[in-house]
Protein backbone atom coordinates (compact mmCIF):
# COMPACT_ATOMS: atom_id res chain seq x y z
CA UNK A 1 0.00 0.00 0.00
CA UNK A 2 2.81 2.32 0.60
CA UNK A 3 4.21 1.56 -2.83
CA UNK A 4 1.06 2.97 -4.15
CA UNK A 5 0.69 5.74 -2.30
CA UNK A 6 4.25 7.25 -3.25
CA UNK A 7 3.46 6.33 -6.68
CA UNK A 8 3.48 9.97 -8.53
CA UNK A 9 0.73 8.24 -11.23
CA UNK A 10 -1.46 7.05 -8.35
CA UNK A 11 -1.28 9.54 -5.70
CA UNK A 12 -3.10 12.47 -7.86
CA UNK A 13 -6.22 10.57 -8.45
CA UNK A 14 -6.64 9.23 -4.62
CA UNK A 15 -5.39 12.17 -2.92
CA UNK A 16 -7.08 15.51 -2.65
CA UNK A 17 -3.70 17.02 -1.44
CA UNK A 18 0.00 15.61 -1.72
CA UNK A 19 1.74 13.30 0.30
CA UNK A 20 5.06 13.29 0.86
CA UNK A 21 7.01 9.41 1.24
CA UNK A 22 6.97 8.50 4.70
CA UNK A 23 8.10 5.11 6.41
CA UNK A 24 6.37 2.41 5.93
CA UNK A 25 4.95 1.82 10.03
CA UNK A 26 3.97 5.51 9.72
CA UNK A 27 2.16 5.02 7.43
CA UNK A 28 0.80 1.29 8.33
CA UNK A 29 -0.75 3.44 11.54
CA UNK A 30 -2.34 6.03 9.30
CA UNK A 31 -4.31 3.38 7.11
CA UNK A 32 -4.98 1.26 10.45
CA UNK A 33 -6.69 4.46 12.00
CA UNK A 34 -7.85 5.93 8.57
CA UNK A 35 -9.79 1.90 7.79
CA UNK A 36 -11.02 1.81 11.50
CA UNK A 37 -14.75 2.63 10.40
CA UNK A 38 -14.93 -0.18 8.11
CA UNK A 39 -17.05 -2.52 8.01
CA UNK A 40 -15.22 -4.45 5.01
CA UNK A 41 -11.62 -4.11 3.99
CA UNK A 42 -10.10 -6.31 2.05
CA UNK A 43 -5.92 -6.51 0.10
CA UNK A 44 -6.64 -7.16 -3.53
CA UNK A 45 -3.97 -9.94 -4.57
CA UNK A 46 -3.61 -11.82 -7.39
CA UNK A 47 -4.98 -15.65 -7.39
CA UNK A 48 -2.25 -17.42 -8.37
CA UNK A 49 0.89 -16.24 -6.98
CA UNK A 50 -0.12 -13.49 -4.33
CA UNK A 51 1.21 -10.68 -5.61
CA UNK A 52 0.08 -7.63 -4.26
CA UNK A 53 -2.51 -5.82 -6.50
CA UNK A 54 -4.09 -3.00 -4.55
CA UNK A 55 -7.11 -2.61 -1.96
CA UNK A 56 -10.35 -2.01 -1.54
CA UNK A 57 -13.25 -0.69 1.44
CA UNK A 58 -16.22 0.08 2.77
CA UNK A 59 -17.88 2.06 5.20
CA UNK A 60 -21.49 2.96 6.63
CA UNK A 61 -21.16 6.04 7.47
CA UNK A 62 -24.83 6.77 8.68
CA UNK A 63 -26.34 2.84 9.04
CA UNK A 64 -30.06 4.11 9.33
CA UNK A 65 -29.68 5.15 5.79
CA UNK A 66 -28.31 2.07 4.60
CA UNK A 67 -25.46 3.67 2.42
CA UNK A 68 -22.00 1.94 2.10
CA UNK A 69 -19.19 4.31 1.28
CA UNK A 70 -17.01 2.06 -1.15
CA UNK A 71 -13.29 3.17 -2.26
CA UNK A 72 -10.58 1.03 -4.09
CA UNK A 73 -7.20 1.65 -5.26
CA UNK A 74 -5.59 -0.86 -7.72
CA UNK A 75 -1.74 -0.70 -8.72
CA UNK A 76 -1.87 0.86 -12.34
CA UNK A 77 -0.15 -2.44 -13.95
CA UNK A 78 -2.97 -4.05 -13.15
CA UNK A 79 -5.51 -1.63 -14.40
CA UNK A 80 -7.64 -2.16 -17.60
CA UNK A 81 -7.08 -5.84 -16.31
CA UNK A 82 -10.72 -7.06 -15.42
CA UNK A 83 -8.90 -7.21 -12.03
CA UNK A 84 -10.70 -4.67 -10.20
CA UNK A 85 -13.65 -4.85 -11.94
CA UNK A 86 -13.84 -8.18 -10.41
CA UNK A 87 -12.72 -7.15 -7.04
CA UNK A 88 -15.51 -4.02 -7.29
CA UNK A 89 -18.68 -6.76 -8.06
CA UNK A 90 -17.70 -8.59 -5.35
CA UNK A 91 -17.36 -6.49 -2.77
CA UNK A 92 -20.71 -3.94 -4.16
CA UNK A 93 -22.47 -7.25 -4.78
CA UNK A 94 -21.44 -8.31 -0.89
CA UNK A 95 -22.45 -5.47 0.63
CA UNK A 96 -25.99 -5.50 -0.56
CA UNK A 97 -26.45 -9.40 0.10
CA UNK A 98 -24.45 -9.46 3.49
CA UNK A 99 -25.21 -6.04 4.72
CA UNK A 100 -28.33 -5.31 3.42
CA UNK A 101 -27.45 -1.99 2.37
CA UNK A 102 -29.92 0.38 -0.19
CA UNK A 103 -27.14 2.25 -1.77
CA UNK A 104 -23.43 2.10 -2.84
CA UNK A 105 -21.94 5.44 -3.36
CA UNK A 106 -18.28 6.48 -4.27
CA UNK A 107 -16.36 9.54 -4.99
CA UNK A 108 -14.02 10.16 -7.28
CA UNK A 109 -12.14 12.55 -9.23
CA UNK A 110 -13.12 14.08 -12.75
CA UNK A 111 -10.15 13.64 -14.63
CA UNK A 112 -10.05 9.70 -13.69
CA UNK A 113 -11.91 8.82 -16.76
CA UNK A 114 -10.97 5.34 -16.73
CA UNK A 115 -12.40 4.53 -12.93
CA UNK A 116 -15.50 6.32 -13.54
CA UNK A 117 -15.72 4.02 -16.87
CA UNK A 118 -15.72 1.03 -14.93
CA UNK A 119 -17.38 2.15 -12.39
CA UNK A 120 -20.29 2.91 -15.00
CA UNK A 121 -19.52 -0.42 -16.45
CA UNK A 122 -20.66 -1.80 -13.29
CA UNK A 123 -24.07 -0.21 -13.11
CA UNK A 124 -22.96 3.22 -10.88
CA UNK A 125 -24.26 6.45 -12.40
CA UNK A 126 -22.83 9.37 -12.07
CA UNK A 127 -25.09 11.35 -9.45
CA UNK A 128 -23.31 15.17 -8.44
CA UNK A 129 -20.19 16.58 -9.54
CA UNK A 130 -18.53 19.81 -8.25
CA UNK A 131 -17.12 21.25 -11.12
CA UNK A 132 -13.53 22.34 -10.45
CA UNK A 133 -14.21 21.31 -6.22
CA UNK A 134 -10.33 20.03 -6.13
CA UNK A 135 -6.78 21.57 -7.00
CA UNK A 136 -4.83 18.63 -7.60
CA UNK A 137 -1.57 18.25 -9.51
CA UNK A 138 -1.94 21.77 -10.14
CA UNK A 139 -4.81 22.19 -11.85
CA UNK A 140 -8.67 22.45 -10.85
CA UNK A 141 -11.02 19.06 -11.08
CA UNK A 142 -14.34 18.43 -10.29
CA UNK A 143 -15.14 15.52 -7.70
CA UNK A 144 -17.94 13.34 -8.81
CA UNK A 145 -20.39 11.28 -6.78
CA UNK A 146 -21.28 8.21 -8.17
CA UNK A 147 -23.81 5.46 -6.53
CA UNK A 148 -25.99 2.18 -7.43
CA UNK A 149 -29.13 1.48 -6.00
CA UNK A 150 -29.66 -2.17 -4.57
CA UNK A 151 -32.74 -2.39 -7.03
CA UNK A 152 -30.60 -1.32 -10.17
CA UNK A 153 -27.54 -4.25 -8.92
CA UNK A 154 -30.70 -6.80 -8.66
CA UNK A 155 -31.53 -6.00 -11.69
CA UNK A 156 -28.63 -6.15 -13.54
CA UNK A 157 -26.89 -9.03 -11.43
CA UNK A 158 -29.31 -11.20 -9.77
CA UNK A 159 -31.98 -13.67 -11.17
CA UNK A 160 -34.57 -12.54 -8.60
CA UNK A 161 -35.63 -8.58 -7.17
CA UNK A 162 -35.95 -10.81 -3.90
CA UNK A 163 -31.77 -11.22 -3.53
CA UNK A 164 -31.80 -14.55 -4.20
CA UNK A 165 -30.90 -16.29 -6.84
CA UNK A 166 -33.25 -18.58 -8.53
Amino acid sequence: MVQLTDDGQIQPLIWKHPIAPIPASVWKEKLRKAHESDVFGCIIELKDTGEFMGCASLKIPEPKNRDGLFSIVLALKFCNSGYGSEAMKFIVDHAFRWYGLHRVSLDTFGNNTRAIAAYEKLGFVEEGRGREAIWLDNKWVDGVSMGVLRREWAEKYWKSESGKDA
